[in-house]
């Protein structure tokens, strides 16, 4: 009741400051002021128009005397090519003319500030002003719309629809009328200079000739006004004084004008404002006033105002308040609607009050089965024991939020995996009056992050068990992964600190000092580092004695680098074994010395190099005298061991670059790169005398035995081996034919 009482009563209050209000408004209206300020428009007109009528005067004066100069002062011969650029300077220093041109007593324009005006005839009736009229006078002409000889056209142009362009004519002739200039005054320019000397007073000003005719108006105008206005120039011209008056025109304006004549010169000014636009300042002053009578209104209007809202506060703040729980409600469940994952709201009993459209997705349940429900009552699987709910909800109670992953059950019973958050609402009172859940459902997540785990474990015991040094370096340098294997090569310790995120720099120093060439296993590594390219097989011996295989591969993923994979393997066994592999397949396995496989190698190499080079070689056969009877008398351990005793003295007797290979029972041949037929026979006799001299002593039983020796050289003529190979055996066959224990060249 009270805020309905002081309702009424401002209401009561704004009526009665209204009424005493609008008798101060109507009071305020000052008539006096408004003359006295007509009073003061009228001594500015007064100024106004006698600047103008002074500068105008000065700017006329100045053509006069620069039109006047430059008949008098210009050149006489040549007048054609010197008048050009003088009028052209003149027009220069003159910004209040548009054009200057020169006519002769034909009419015809001779000189002019624009080319095209050259060889123009004008009108003597239209385009010069006052034409016929007495030399040496300043002549003005009407003022033009069209173009102008600014512009390279008559001044009569004027039909051709040509934009507006205000001018004026002039034109001063000489003594002798022999010659004319004429120029157009720029009405810009002499507005712009009436303009500065109106400030913004708004007036108008027009300037007119001495007859009445209208040069210029700094504003158009109505007709009505120009009628009004031609009614005072016919004043000035009976000797009117011009003083300012009110004019009032045909529409019922009011124009505070005054009219003035040049003492000197042949034109006027009228100066023109309205009255009521002129009056505008003190008609301002009297709004604000106003002003302040609607400030004292306004304030009557607000005790009403506020009397009004102390009555309607309670009632508004409670409807607020309903409007914007009722927004946040609808603002939070457009929010969960959108949700991707699964949303519950419960009561502090768990109870369920509100789910989303994701939840019936997850769950299978809709809203209405599910609320009033409590959760496991739904979707519990049974999976989590007792003690996992308990731990959840002793967290939820002390008012923190819960995080954790379980399996729940579907309504068709399917069990899926979810990863939920709970958190915990309080209320005005700081007690707990909700929970909120969001679940997610992650069964292929998690299946996926299971398959990942599987997988890892899997690639970690190749690499741990890879019967190798498996070593990953990331982009940076830096060790990504390790296998036991490659600290067990380097006899290093894991607790060295080579190990992950570690540099592999100081692990690739170490490889290098085991290496047999330790700068050129770092410069190599370098190489492939830079090359980024796979490189298989690489063979690297170690200075122990060891053969690691080494394999270098960068790891791409389309245009993306993980690094690099460096693989090493001991191939010492293998290497070991091929050495053996070979040694059976080339040696001998009696006498140890090269087979006749290997020694047909030597020998083909040997004559590639014959010619090639254009040198020569020396080829024996050796054959033992007699080996049947050493076998048959003495055993074959006894041939065998003969065997041994002559390939012993032979090897004495050669040379490093010499080859010598059994060819097969008791024969046996020998090659001698880069020897003489004197040279070869020289040390088969060394060989027949060493033999025949140094018998075998073979179990207390001496055997006396001899050799044959075949000779022959092998030169660039030789096509091949067997040729000169068939031509020892040929000189071997001869000295066994005369007698052996003998040597026979071929």
């Amino acid at each position: 009741m009270k805020e309905i009482f002081r309702a009424h009563l401002g209401f009561a209050t704004l009526l009665v400051l209204t009424g005493i209000l609008a008798v101060m408004w109507l009071s305020t209206h000052d008539n006096n002021r408004i003359l006295r300020e007509e009073e003061n428009i009228r001594a500015q007109a007064e100024r106004d128009i006698a600047y103008v009528l002074h500068d105008t005067g000065q700017l006329l004066s100045n053509v006069d005397l620069v039109l006047k100069t430059l008949l008098d002062t210009a050149p006489r011969a040549q007048r054609e090519r010197a008048w050009t650029p003088l009028l052209q300077n003149t027009l220069r220093n003159t910004p209040y003319l548009r054009s200057i041109s020169l006519v002769d007593d034909q009419n015809i324009v001779i000189a002019s500030t624009t080319a095209d005006n050259i060889g123009l005839v004008l009108d003597p009736k239209n385009d010069i002003p006052f034409a016929s009229s007495p030399g040496g006078v300043l002549h003005i002409g009407p003022p033009h719309t069209g173009r102008d000889l600014a512009d390279g056209q008559p001044q009569t142009d004027n039909g051709r629809g040509t934009p507006d362009q205000g001018f004026v004519p002039i034109s001063y002739t000489a003594e002798n009328r022999a010659l004319r200039l004429v120029a157009t005054l720029n009405l810009n320019y002499l507005i712009r200079q009436v303009t500065d000397i109106l400030g913004a007073t708004g007036a108008r000003v027009s300037l007119l000739r001495h007859d009445g005719l209208r040069l210029f108006d700094t504003r158009s105008v109505d007709a009505s006004l120009l009628m009004a206005e031609r009614e005072l120039t016919r004043q000035w011209q009976y000797g009117d004084p011009g003083k300012a008056r009110i004019l009032e025109t045909v529409d019922g304006h009011h124009l505070i004008t005054v009219c003035r004549l040049h003492g000197q010169l042949p034109i006027g000014a009228i100066w023109t404002v309205d009255r009521e636009q002129s009056l505008a300042n003190i008609r301002a002053q009297i709004q604000r006033q106003n002003v302040l009578v609607l400030l004292l209104v306004l304030i009557a209007m607000s005790n009403a105002v506020i009397g009004y809202l102390l009555f309607r506060r309670a009632n508004r703040r409670e409807h607020l308040l309903r409007i914007q729980a009722e927004a946040h409600r609808r603002t939070l469940e457009t929010s969960f609607n959108a949700c991707s994952n699964a949303a519950v709201v419960t009561d502090s009993d768990g109870v369920i009050e509100w789910v989303n459209p994701s939840f019936a997705e997850l769950t299978g349940y809709t809203a209405t089965e599910a609320i009033g429900q409590r959760p496991g009552s739904l979707i519990k699987s049974g999976l989590q024991g007792n003690g996992f709910y308990r731990q959840m909800w002793q967290t939820l109670r002390s008012g923190h939020v819960w995080r954790g992953e379980l399996v729940n059950r579907r309504k068709d019973g399917t069990l899926y995996d979810e990863r939920m958050t709970i958190s915990p609402v309080n209320g005005t009172e700081g007690s707990i009056q909700h929970f909120i859940a969001i679940k997610e459902d992650f069964t292929q997540h998690k299946a996926e992050r299971e398959q990942l785990e599987i997988a890892n474990v899997r690639l970690r015991t190749i690499v741990n068990n890879f019967p190798g040094a498996v070593i990953m370096e990331d982009p940076h340098g830096r060790i990504a992964l390790v296998n036991p294997y490659a600290l067990e090569l380097l006899g290093i310790p894991s607790t060295e600190g080579y190990t992950v995120e570690q540099p592999l720099q100081p692990l690739t120093r170490l490889l290098s000092l085991i290496a047999e060439d330790s700068m050129a296993f770092v410069e190599r590594v370098e190489e492939l580092r830079e090359r980024a390219r796979p490189f298989y097989n690489e063979e690297i011996r170690f200075k122990d004695g060891r053969w690691m295989e080494r394999d270098f591969i960068p790891i791409r993923h389309h245009d993306t680098s993980f690094g690099f994979l460096h693989i090493y393997r001991d191939i010492s066994q293998r290497k070991r074994h091929a050495h053996e592999l070979w040694q059976m397949a080339t040696t001998d396995p009696l006498t140890g010395i090269p087979n006749r496989r290997a020694f047909f190698e030597c020998l083909d190499h040997e004559r590639n190099r014959i010619s090639r080079y254009q040198t020569r070689a020396a080829i024996l056969m050796l054959d033992i005298d007699y080996f049947k009877r050493i076998n048959d008398t003495y055993g074959h351990a006894a041939g065998d061991a003969m065997l041994c005793h002559i390939v012993g003295h032979v090897r004495e007797l050669l040379r490093e670059s010499d080859s010598f290979g059994r060819l097969g029972g008791e024969e046996f041949g020998i090659l001698l790169p880069e020897t003489s037929l004197e040279g070869a026979r020289d040390l088969s006799e060394r060989i027949r005398l060493t033999l025949e001299q140094q018998p075998l002593n073979y179990n207390n039983t001496t055997i006396n035995v001899t050799t044959s020796i075949g000779i022959t050289i092998m030169d660039a003529s030789d096509n091949n081996v067997d040729r000169a190979l068939s031509r020892a055996d040929h000189a071997l066959y001869s000295a066994k034919h005369k007698g052996r224990n003998r040597v026979e060249i071929a």
